[in-house]
């Protein structure tokens, strides 16, 4: 019979119960059998189970008793210590729930366990499984509870510790990665047992824990939970969670004291868990967040501590703490939201730390819950700190911003993206530089998503491409200029692969959203891609054909390119140095490559040829960066031919793009070619289809085709009959480009196509068909081809002059309301149009006569259409506008026929009383002027509207007249530094010569006898309001003490001249300059000491003549009774400060800072320049009476009065008619101020001779023939002549009989003052002196003359000199006529007195 394993593990025990030591062999030969034995022992059936352990353990008892005997429970052998481990296991299992020990051997027992658990570590093992089972065992059984039953508790905690070591991640993967597991089902058993050994560890802590919890054990799991270090694997840490997750009511109360002490009483723990109680809660907040909740106020109250670095490490728990996935807020009651709350408040923290860690914090938390409940809290408080005060909280902003965008770009909300792209307007530069680089890395995904159809087009990403151009419109930072953000829509705007279609899909969309800046600021970028690309053009046929680099010329033309050139760079003078090291290479195939970049109109084969041009050199080579931004600009990477044809294909294929789309699409289109015409190459028929279809985009489209057509390949009788069909059908827009288009397309022989065209126009015109457009048509044809509108001039003029003379209608209604004008008007007013265009040809000159034309203008604007064009009431001044700008134009080719009148009447227009006219006609001024398309002189028409009543033409009429001046002085500057000369009639100042002239003329001018002081005031508004400008602008080198002097000689001038039109407005002339002379002493608050003013001063000969020396003297006195009285005149101006005392700040404000208005001086300041200054200046007039003698030459009927020091005595004074020699020269005048002199100077009269009673005494001599005092010292007296030798305080002495002379003695105040006053003036480098007509001299005297002038224009600064009869295209004061050349000498302007006699 077979035995029983029960009974084979009795003998088995009994057998080595006998043995009195046994050996290892036997031993462990003995425990093999004992343990495989046992392992076959199942516990006896529950239904008889006690009776069946009793039976059990007295079988088993001689195996326990010789374990005990032999101290098998010690033993240190390994073999025999796994062996007996393994029976005491068994023996534990069959015999459950009794005890198979007595309680004293269980401590021994317990040791063994250890022992054979910390050899758990090794997988390897043949031994592992063994162990392993021991260890199931124990966790079955809860052993471990007998630990704490039997005061073991030292090794409940080293098993703790025991176990925490074991689970390690390595241990894990060397089971699965065990080289003798050749089969998948071995690792998976082996991950099986691997997964149970980690199950079986946490029930024995779980076990003990439950039963016996304590802080020991509470800190051995927290410094598992939070361990770092290089051994430290996730195991440990999954260990310790699953005991926190298994024991949460256990460890509940251990734990948040803990926690609690951390918080309140750190500084008393001694453990080292001190430091790491916030990651212990993040850890905790994982898996058992309601074992915080008693802990969660005390970190709330961290987020609101004084102490900046503590709130910022509580910031970041908070947001590990939301930002974990699948976690609800809302499951844990009110705790945990109110530390969300608070965590949003941190957003707006008082410090800038904490706000920009709550914006790091805030996008974990949005990565790890985008469709969370508290999502929209966290992209609220994001978007509000875009908007921080601080710079570096809006850059991290928009960083975390733009991060949430490239995360979650389909559902990102709209307004988060409106407000990122915002920061592009930044005041900081960081943050716009930030957000540009943030952008554009959010643009290229978008595009990519867009590409792959995962995302639709969506406006608000559109948004950034034009927020990105805006960037062109900030003037104050180098790093946002168009070289730059060129560079960052060829390279950095769209993903390198994007194909054309997709780039073409997204600039349409931005073209539908764009507004005109946005357009302005690309074709700013585009046109200066254009330009280098030109100017390089240039520079490589200049190296090409430059042999030899010594040549001054060429080194020179080389330096003039490479500094255009390098402006177009990011870093301009970087740029020219590598543009100099290039030029010294002299390495031809660069120069190729580059022509074929220039030339290659496909970005995709351009790409091809820069990629391989830049292999060349290899990225360390040292102009490799440059060449690479060089190649970049060349190439059509921005648009190209590709890009035009992709467009024309959508606009005219069958599956074309929205109609919604269509006009910006055409937009783009035409952006493209007008910077680029030669990009239409290769897509000609598209475009002619286009064009066919599209009328409402017809003048644009015939634009680009008149501009392309040099670069494509065009049949013109193709695009003719298009083009013929909107010269008669279309509107005057189109007809004015289609006319274009056609002169540019023709070739020579089909230039006889005009006429055909004349005659088809003409014929629709006597139909009455379409007349607007067809006068448009006549008009451009006019234009471009003059021989052929020659033929049918006669016709058209007839035509037009009966539209001018038809009577309007009554009852017709205005059809444009926004500018009330009938169609009566309206075809009048397009007639005159047609008229003048026909005078102002592109090609070739007309021969016809302009004198009727002008004659009508002048009628129409002078008599408001009764005698020129015939106009009904209400529309009167849209035809008086259509005339002045008729004169506008006219004035580029035909200034010469312009009469002084109507130049008068259409400046006059300024004040018309239709505000909405005088506005357009101001706006089309200006225009023409910044263009430089009309004479500098009609710039004085802004002087009328300064002073309307109307405040918006105020403001305009100030913003225009700045403008003027500062673009004036600027040019005039840059031509000084050229060492081109300059010519005083470019000075902007100079419009007061034109202005005086037309207020002189003005029907609304006082009245000889009128002494109403505000009448001459609100007269004078023109004039003082622009002086005051003039005296107020500091700005491109232009100073008030450069403009005063030149001011004074003007009116002085201006003074002794006459009315070259009606000699009888010569008095309004004279007292306008007196006006004028006086409001510049009382506005010009700035002392002016340093500048020359300049010796001579040209006036038109067609507004201003002089008069010979017997007028002068015949009307001297009756010009000292028409003239005004200096008081009466201080008054007028007073009267004026007074009017715009109140708005000066405002208008300084409104111009800038550049501009700014000085403000009135104050009664005591003015009386001080009237009685400080005016007498001793005047008292000096007389410091050069030096003989004069004629000088240079000016022009042909000119006049030239001009002072030089000369020793040659007079001759007969005789006036010369001849062309060449009519000149005359007179002297410099100083500072002019007011005659009056309180107790200076003693009354004027006549006195008897005082003889030898007055020499040594100082006097003042009064010359008949200018009015003006001459002082001088009496040296001696001749009794037998009865005269006196009086020195001038020049050096001049004369023999005078003071008999027949009116003088004054000074006083010893006013001669201190002269004394003063006098240094002052001579520091303007002038003399005061009165001009004198003479004959030309001998040659020699000529010459040396000429040389002396020479010697002193030299000291004179290059913007006083004498005018070298040159003048600037577009500012000179064309149509003149000649120019008289009047001296300014004093203050009483006339001929010099006669000289009686003169002592050597």
């Amino acid at each position: 019979m077979e035995k029983t394993p029960t009974q084979i593990v009795s003998e088995l025990g009994s057998r080595l119960l006998q043995l009195s030591r046994p050996n290892k062999d036997s031993l462990v030969k003995l425990l093999r059998e004992v343990a495989n034995t046992l392992s076959q022992i199942d516990q006896p059936s529950a239904t008889n189970k006690e009776k069946g352990l009793k039976l059990l353990e007295a079988e088993l008892r001689p195996l326990k008793k010789s374990i005990i005997k032999h101290g098998l429970l010690k033993n240190r052998d390994n073999d025999v210590s796994l062996l007996v481990t393994v029976c005491v296991s068994e023996l534990f299992r069959i015999l459950a729930p009794n005890r198979p020990f007595e309680d004293k051997y269980l401590r021994d027992i317990f040791t063994l366990f250890l022992a054979e658990f910390s050899e758990l570590s090794d997988t390897v093992s043949p031994y592992f499984s063994k162990r392993a089972k021991i260890l199931e065992t124990v966790s079955r059984l809860k052993c471990c509870l007998l630990m704490l039953d039997e005061d073991c508790l030292d090794l409940a905690h080293e098993m703790f510790n025991m176990f925490f070591s074991l689970v390690r991640e390595h241990h894990q993967q060397s089971l699965i990665n065990q080289k003798n597991i050749k089969t998948q089902q071995r690792k998976a058993n082996m991950q099986q047992t691997q997964q149970s050994l980690f199950n079986n560890i946490l029930n024995i802590m779980t076990d003990i824990l439950e039963e016996e919890a304590n802080s020991s054990f509470v800190v051995a799991i927290l410094e598992n939970l939070v361990k770092e270090g290089e051994d430290t694997t996730s195991a440990s840490a999954k260990l310790a969670t699953s005991l926190i997750q298994s024991c949460t009511d256990r460890l509940e109360p251990f734990i948040c004291s803990f926690l609690t002490s951390c918080f309140m009483e750190k500084d008393s723990i001694q453990t080292n868990l001190k430091d790491s109680y916030h990651e212990i809660i993040f850890k905790i907040s994982l898996n058992a967040p309601q074992m915080l909740l008693a802990v969660i106020p005390k970190l709330t109250q961290e987020l609101l501590t004084d102490q900046v670095d503590v709130r910022i490490k509580a910031l970041n728990l908070a947001g590990r703490i939301f930002a974990q996935p699948k976690h609800c807020l809302s499951s844990y009651g009110e705790t945990y939201q109110d530390l969300y709350a608070e965590f949003l408040r941190r957003f707006s923290d008082k410090s800038a730390e904490v706000r920009m860690a709550a914006l790091k914090c805030g996008k974990q938390c949005y990565f790890a819950n985008p469709s969370g409940n508290k999502a929209s809290g966290v992209l609220t408080a994001i978007q509000e700190r875009l908007l921080d005060f601080d710079d570096r909280v809006r850059t991290q902003a928009l960083v975390v911003a733009c991060d949430i965008m490239k995360f979650d770009m389909k559902y990102v909300p709209l307004n988060l993206i409106s407000e990122a792209s915002e920061r592009l307007r930044d005041k900081k530069i960081s943050v716009r530089k930030k957000a540009l680089q943030k952008l554009t890395e959010v643009y290229q995904d978008y595009c990519d998503k867009c590409s792959e159809g995962d995302m639709t087009i969506n406006d608000h990403f559109e948004q950034i491409p034009c927020k990105i151009l805006l960037l062109c419109c900030d003037k104050n930072c180098d790093e946002f200029r168009s070289q730059n953000l060129e560079l960052v829509l060829s390279d950095d705007l769209f993903p390198r692969l994007l194909p054309v279609e997709e780039r073409m899909r997204h600039w349409v969309q931005c073209f539908a959203i764009m507004n005109h800046i946005h357009i302005k600021s690309l074709n700013s970028i585009l046109s200066q891609k254009r330009r280098l690309q030109n100017e390089l053009r240039q520079c490589l046929t200049l190296w090409r054909k430059a042999k030899d680099d010594n040549i001054e010329e060429v080194q020179r033309k080389k330096k003039s390119y490479f500094v255009k050139l390098s402006a177009c760079f990011p870093d301009a003078s970087e740029a020219e140095d590598f543009f100099q090291k290039l030029d010294q290479m002299r390495d031809a195939s660069i120069y190729d490559v580059l022509t074929l970049l220039l030339d290659e109109l496909s970005s995709t084969k351009a790409q091809i040829i820069k990629e391989k041009f830049l292999n060349m050199f290899g990225a360390k080579h040292s102009l490799f960066e440059f060449l690479r931004i060089l190649s970049t600009k060349c190439s059509p990477n921005i648009f190209s031919s590709e890009h035009v044809q992709c467009l024309l294909n959508q606009l005219c294929g069958s599956t074309s793009v929205n109609t919604q789309l269509k006009a910006p699409s055409i937009k783009l289109l035409l952006v493209i070619l007008n910077i680029f015409p030669s990009y239409l190459r290769g897509s000609e028929k598209q475009f002619l289809k286009l064009l066919e279809e599209n009328y409402s985009a017809a003048d644009e489209l015939t634009v680009v085709l008149s501009k392309a057509a040099p670069y494509i390949s065009a049949n013109f009788g193709d695009y003719y009959p298009v083009l013929e069909r909107v010269c008669l059908e279309g509107t005057r827009s189109q007809a004015k480009c289609a006319v274009s288009a056609i002169d540019s397309l023709a070739g020579s022989s089909d230039k006889s196509v005009f006429s055909e065209l004349c005659e088809m126009l003409m014929d629709s015109l006597l139909g009455g068909r379409n007349i607007p457009t067809t006068l448009q048509s006549l008009a451009c044809v006019g234009q471009y081809s003059v021989l052929a509108y020659d033929n049918i001039y006669e016709d058209i003029t007839s035509y037009i002059y009966q539209v001018f003379q038809a009577e309007p209608s009554d009852n017709q209604m205005p059809c444009d309301q926004s500018s009330g004008c009938c169609n009566s008007c309206k075809l009048k007013i397009y007639g005159l149009k047609t008229l003048v265009k026909s005078f102002l040809p592109r090609h070739g000159q007309v021969v016809r006569k302009i004198d009727d034309l002008l004659n009508i203008l002048k009628k129409t604007l002078k008599s408001q259409g009764q005698d020129g064009i015939k106009s009904c009431e209400d529309t009167g001044a849209n035809v008086r506008l259509a005339a002045a700008k008729a004169v506008l134009l006219l004035s580029r080719k035909w200034d010469l026929h312009i009469s002084p009148e109507l130049f008068g009447l259409t400046i006059l227009m300024a004040k018309d009383s239709n505000a909405f006219i005088t506005k357009t006609f101001l706006t089309k001024l200006y225009k023409l002027l910044t263009q430089h398309m009309i004479p500098s002189r009609y710039a004085c028409a802004f002087s009328f509207s300064l002073s309307s009543p109307c405040r918006d033409l105020q403001d305009d009429s100030l913003r225009y007249i700045n403008g003027f001046i500062n673009n004036a002085t600027r040019e005039s500057r840059t031509c000084r530094d050229l060492d081109q000369g300059e010519s005083l009639t470019d000075s902007p100042a100079y419009m007061i010569v034109f202005l005086i002239h037309v207020l002189a003329h003005d029907p609304e001018f006082p009245s000889e006898d009128c002494r109403d002081e505000h009448v001459y005031a609100r007269f004078c508004g023109p004039l003082f309001s622009v002086l005051q400008v003039f005296l107020s602008i500091n700005n491109n080198g232009f100073t008030i003490k450069e403009t005063t002097p030149f001011l004074f000689c003007i009116f002085r001038a201006i003074k002794r001249a006459e009315d070259a039109v009606d000699s009888r407005k010569t008095p309004r002339l004279h007292i306008l300059a007196d006006i004028g002379y006086s409001a510049v002493n009382i506005l010009n608050s700035i002392v002016v000491t340093s500048p020359q003013a300049p010796r001579s001063i040209l006036l038109p000969s067609s507004l201003y003549s002089l008069t010979s020396i017997t007028d002068n003297q015949n009307k001297a006195k009756s010009r000292t009774q028409n003239a005004l009285e200096q008081s009466f005149i201080e008054r007028v101006v007073h009267i004026f400060q007074s009017q715009i005392s109140t708005r000066c700040q405002k208008d300084s404000l409104a111009v800038g800072s550049q501009d700014k208005v000085l403000p009135p001086l104050s009664g005591n300041q003015i009386e001080t320049s009237i009685t400080g200054s005016t007498e001793a200046s005047k008292n000096n007039t007389r410091c050069s009476r030096k003989r004069t003698h004629l000088g240079e030459h000016i022009s042909c009927n000119s006049l030239s009065l001009r002072t030089v020091e000369s020793e040659i005595p007079i001759k007969k004074l005789e006036r010369h008619n001849t062309c060449s020699k009519e000149s005359v020269e007179a002297s410099l005048s100083n500072k002019i101020t007011s005659s009056k002199h309180s107790g200076v100077v003693s009354a004027l009269k006549d006195i008897s001779n005082h003889g030898e009673a007055i020499i040594g005494k100082r006097i003042k001599l009064l010359s008949h023939t200018d009015g003006c005092f001459y002082p001088g010292t009496v040296e001696k007296f001749n009794s037998k002549s009865n005269s006196h030798k009086i020195i001038f305080d020049n050096g001049d002495v004369e023999l005078v009989c003071l008999d027949s002379e009116s003088w004054e003695t000074l006083s010893h105040e006013s001669m201190g003052q002269e004394e003063i006053l006098g240094k002052e003036t001579e520091s303007f480098g002038s003399r005061n002196c009165v001009p004198e007509i003479c004959h030309t001299l001998a040659k020699a005297d000529a010459q040396k003359q000429k040389t002396r002038t020479k010697q002193q224009n030299k000291k004179l600064p290059a913007k006083l000199n004498p005018p070298a009869a040159k003048s600037k295209k577009g500012n000179s004061v064309s149509g003149e006529g000649s120019v008289s050349e009047v001296t300014d000498t004093s203050d009483n302007i006339g001929l010099r007195r006669s000289r009686r006699q003169r002592t050597s």
